[in-house]
């Protein structure tokens, strides 16, 4: 009857025992390899988004970060990753951003990457993303990963108090929870205490390890892949670069993918978002405003993410399609408000490198549906990273950064005086 017990049980029993030893064992498996790496950089795949070990990889060789969110997954001809293909950038873009992603998810992120230590990284600000109530609970919780929640955690000893204080309120704020321990934790830092023996060892050694062994065992399994999206794109540029050239031959594929409408949208989302009800729209937008947002403060943490590492950063303040903000009747005002305040945040802290796309002369095609960067968009970014893509290596006089705890307050978040700030 044992017998018979342990040829039905057995091998259950010992693949679960595998299974913990792989999860808990002091191993360093190292799933990541270059071909991985290379597939990861344009995946958009959650899990590297979520994970360290790809990202920490990719560090080790010639990738330079691109943060975002949805735009990034615009993958037209005049795409960083394409250009970079076809104009062989030495160093690569690695795409970081999902539709939902902010300031508060980058910064988790951003925390987790050891390896951006001392190097560059490129972050697409969104004035979308600067909403009276700031980042959905939803999608907060959604993209927190426990491993670099556990990174967070496990850090709260060192950097700043302020900031470390605002992030763990504002997890448990945003209705966070992941384990009685993890809570616990978070309580403590954000009362200005360190976290407990107990919790720093449970933490460390159980739970951050099994995170840790299940992120290099699964964190590259079945990416997806758009690499032939990418070979695509790049295969319609010219052999030779050439802005004027390029900017005309982005004017050209923009006006063959836009005649369904007359507000610059590429047809495709035309068609399936806007065709049926494009009437609501019009002047819905008449009292929305950028200036009044929680998001101000949760972008004020990932510039302390940066500083902490010494990152330089270029930063891309991404265009509204102007056809779209006089359809929807959004005021100029608002745009050139959050702009005003948005650069006075980076330039009084010492974040200087920024490029700033919501002012241009000619704003035509620059975006390719209501709110993404696209065609031309992407080719005015794409000139100002070539040169920045040269060295991937922070050059450290750019990175004496001053930061400063005012712009972690609500009377920041809610402050439209940008003329008397402290």
């Amino acid at each position: 009857m044992k017998k018979k017990l342990w040829m039905i049980f057995g091998p259950v029993i010992v693949a679960i025992a595998a299974l913990l030893i792989l999860l808990w064992a002091p191993i360093n498996f190292k799933t990541v390899t270059p071909s991985k790496v290379q597939q990861a950089a344009t995946s958009l795949d959650v899990r590297v988004l979520k994970g360290e070990s790809v990202k920490n990889a990719a560090e080790k060789e010639n990738y330079i970060p691109i943060i975002g969110s949805s735009e990034l997954s615009r993958m037209d001809p005049f795409h960083p990753s394409s250009m970079a293909q076809k104009y062989d950038w030495k160093n690569k873009p690695f795409l970081l951003g999902n539709p939902g992603t902010a300031s508060l998810t980058q910064a988790m992120n951003v925390n987790g990457m050891s390896g951006l230590k001392g190097n560059k990284a490129v972050v697409i600000i969104s004035p979308q993303w600067f909403t009276k109530n700031g980042v959905p609970s939803a999608a907060f919780k959604y993209f927190l990963s426990p491993l670099q929640l556990t990174g967070f955690i496990l850090n709260s000893d060192h950097g700043d108090k302020a900031m470390n204080k605002y992030v763990a309120t504002r997890i448990l704020d945003l209705g966070v929870s992941k384990g009685p321990m993890e809570d616990g934790a978070l309580e403590r830092i954000s009362e200005g205490k360190q976290i407990t023996k107990f919790q720093r060892f449970y933490i460390k050694d159980f739970a951050r390890s099994s995170l840790k062994s299940q992120d290099n065992l699964f964190g590259s399994v079945s990416m997806n892949n758009h690499q032939d999206m990418i070979n695509k794109a790049s295969s319609k540029l010219p052999d030779e670069y050439n802005y004027k050239k390029l900017n005309n031959l982005a004017i050209k594929m923009a006006k063959t993918k836009s005649q369904d409408n007359e507000l610059q949208i590429g047809d495709s989302f035309y068609r399936r978002q806007l065709k049926d009800r494009i009437t609501i729209y019009r002047n819905a937008h008449k009292h929305v405003t950028y200036t009044h947002s929680p998001e101000y403060n949760d972008f004020e943490a990932l510039l302390y993410m940066f500083a902490q590492n010494h990152v330089e950063v270029m930063f891309v303040i991404q265009p509204i399609n102007p056809h779209w903000v006089k359809y929807t009747g959004l005021p100029m005002s608002s745009i050139a408000n959050f702009d005003t305040k948005i650069k006075y945040q980076l330039k009084s802290q010492g974040f200087n490198n920024i490029v700033d796309l919501s002012q241009v002369k000619n704003p035509n095609y620059i975006a390719e549906d209501t709110i993404h960067m696209g065609w031309r968009g992407w080719l005015m970014m794409d000139r100002r990273l070539k040169d920045y893509y040269k060295d991937k290596k922070a050059n450290p006089k750019n990175t004496q950064y001053k930061m400063n705890d005012y712009f972690l307050t609500n009377t920041w978040a809610q402050n439209t005086d940008f003329s008397n700030n402290k």
